[in-house]
């Protein structure tokens, strides 16, 4: 008995040592831990934030499955050493002028992770303002920020350094207040992480920018002006970009600039009229960024009919109207007689140039006359449409011109296709021939002679051949049937499906949130969507958004209805507005 106790403690003994010893190692790991932070309290909480700034996102990317603002400026500062001041001035003078500008201590809503909204606004800002100054250095916040502002300018993102009473030599050699300031953050912080910001400290230093100097007794608000004046000039160049290859705009643009003649200081409107893929969008554009900058205020609202979740498209219109005169990202009010009255109010004063892109509601005939009446003097307002009925209702209720897209020559044809099918204007000798056959077929029509051109590239000479029998095989002009020649070669049936699923419920839709509904399904949205995108059957926009062409759109929906039994009738319009397809819910 007395063996049996011993053997039993004994045992008991063993196993409470089994579990007492890995709770002792933890608590020794635990004490080990505390003690190393409590000796480094002098390293402030900002690490946290700052490192977290570096690894949420190791790249400068115009992407963000949140969707946040596209802001025209980031302002990047030292709150102690210039937010009562210059900062100030120059947020107030910024925001006057209509610069949507991102100020850290201003723009974040209440509760918002201030590492998470400051990434995204790093990365969804078209450039950045630095105002570098004395104790600029001491923030290891503002030094991470420097640091992926370098990053984006990597990607053609302009920066602006203001130099405020600080010599840009000290700064890229990192002497004085910030070689000082970097000699106290390595008691915190990694060799990688010092020598990270001391290459982009360097790195800004070089570029120009503006330099107060306190012996020169420089005025700050002249500086600012000046700095102002050329952000907004910066931000003018980047409105409503396009294709850098365009073949026969030029004579189209000088066409409806004589029809406008800005020169008269009355109101104007006309109407590009034309059918599907023959370019009226992009006319538009063209003559929108060729003399935008002759009006006060100018908007440019794109596919006014493609909103992805069904109902009216005025509202939304109304609404970029407003943010885009107004240019103010907050500038919602509840209703349509309410966003009239707000658009009143600047398009009174003001001399404005509006493109309402891609019209086919008749409700517009009212919205139109309500611009008519109240807009200023010397304003332009260009309307794209391919109905030309809609055009003859608002001639009853306004002066309307029209210009009538003609189709592309032979010549511009030619060059266009050239352009998709080698990436140059003018083809092979030995192409030549198929060339002028694919042009043919295509009648002129440059959205044709994209996608044909486009599932040419990099071919060889029998795929040519093999391809042009078959779109010989399709009436003249018919552009459906040869736009899904392109969609009928897609190798994998995920890039259909792909495609099937973007046509119905996805254009307008952020990629990135797409990309996830794609990826649990099964499909491969990385190598899908770039395929799309290739073969010109799809857009993604500087908001990261999916746009597709009317034609192509109609087409994937045609082709949906008759291989998906649920889509059939109207069953899909039904699926855009349940909470299932608004998938930013679920993610």
């Amino acid at each position: 008995m007395e063996t049996w106790y011993n053997q039993n403690c004994c045992y008991r003994s063993k196993v409470v040592l089994i579990w007492v010893l890995p709770i002792l190692t933890i608590l020794a790991i635990i004490a080990i831990i505390t003690g190393r932070v409590s000796t480094k309290k002098h390293c402030r909480s900002s690490k946290d934030k700052a490192t977290n700034l570096q690894l949420t996102v190791p790249y400068c990317s115009s992407s963000s499955s949140s969707s946040p603002p596209t802001w025209d400026v980031f302002l990047s500062f030292y709150g102690k050493d210039t937010r009562g001041n210059f900062t100030s001035h120059l947020y107030f003078a910024l925001d006057k002028a209509g610069i949507l500008t991102f100020k850290d201590d201003h723009a974040l809503e209440k509760g918002q992770e201030i590492s998470f909204s400051l990434l995204n606004a790093i990365r969804n800002a078209k450039m950045f303002i630095v105002v570098l100054s004395e104790n600029y250095a001491q923030s290891p916040w503002c030094l991470d920020e420097l640091a992926e502002i370098i990053r984006c300018k990597r990607t053609k993102k302009q920066v602006l350094p203001v130099f405020y009473y600080v010599d840009p030599s000290d700064i890229r050699h990192q002497y004085g207040s910030f070689g000082k300031a970097l000699d106290g953050h390595k008691q915190c912080y990694s060799i990688d992480v010092i020598e990270k910001w001391k290459s982009a400290l360097s790195e800004i230093a070089q570029l120009s920018g503006y330099h107060l100097r306190k012996e020169a007794h420089e005025n700050e608000s002249d500086t600012i002006q000046e700095i102002v004046g050329n952000v907004v000039k910066q931000e003018s160049n980047a409105v409503s970009q396009f294709e850098n290859y365009l073949f026969g705009i030029d004579s189209a643009v000088e066409d409806i600039h004589q029809k406008l003649r800005l020169e008269a200081d009355d109101v104007r409107v006309i109407g590009i009229c034309g059918m599907g893929g023959i370019g009226k969008t992009t006319i538009a554009k063209a003559f929108y960024n060729s003399y935008f900058n002759k009006f006060d205020i100018s908007s440019f609202n794109e596919n006014v009919k493609q909103y992805p979740h069904g109902g009216s498209s005025l509202l939304p219109s109304l609404e970029q109207l407003l943010i885009d005169l107004f240019r103010k990202k907050d500038s919602k009010v509840p209703d349509i007689g309410s966003r009239i009255r707000k658009l009143k109010q600047i398009l009174y004063s003001k001399k404005a140039l509006i493109v309402l892109d891609d019209l086919d509601q008749s409700n517009y005939t009212e919205l139109l006359a309500n611009l008519g009446n109240f807009i200023s003097a010397g304003s332009r307002i260009v309307i794209t449409t391919r109905d030309a009925s809609l055009l003859t209702k608002l001639k009853a209720v306004m002066l309307v011109d029209i210009y009538m897209v003609k189709t592309l020559g032979k010549v511009d044809s030619l060059e266009l296709f050239s352009y998709h099918a080698f990436r140059k204007p003018v083809p092979p000798e030995n192409f030549r021939e198929l060339c002028l056959s694919f042009v043919t077929y295509a009648g002129g029509l440059p959205l044709a002679l994209k996608v044909l051109g486009s599932s040419l590239l990099e071919r060889n000479y029998d795929f040519w051949k093999a391809k042009l029998e078959k779109v010989q095989q399709i009436p003249e002009n018919d552009i459906q049937k040869i736009l899904k020649l392109s969609y009928d070669e897609l190798d994998d049936e995920t890039e259909k499906e792909i495609f099937l699923d973007i046509a119905f419920f996805f254009v307008g839709e952020d990629r990135d949130d797409a990309a996830c509904v794609f990826k649990s399904c099964g499909f491969f949205p990385e190598v899908g969507i770039p395929i799309l995108v290739e073969k010109c059957l799809l857009k993604i926009n500087t908001n990261n958004k999916f746009e597709m062409h009317n034609l192509i759109q109609d087409m994937g929906k045609k082709l949906g209805r008759s291989t998906r039994l649920f889509l059939r009738g109207n069953a899909w319009k039904d699926l855009q507005n349940l909470e299932v397809i608004k998938m930013k819910t679920l993610l």
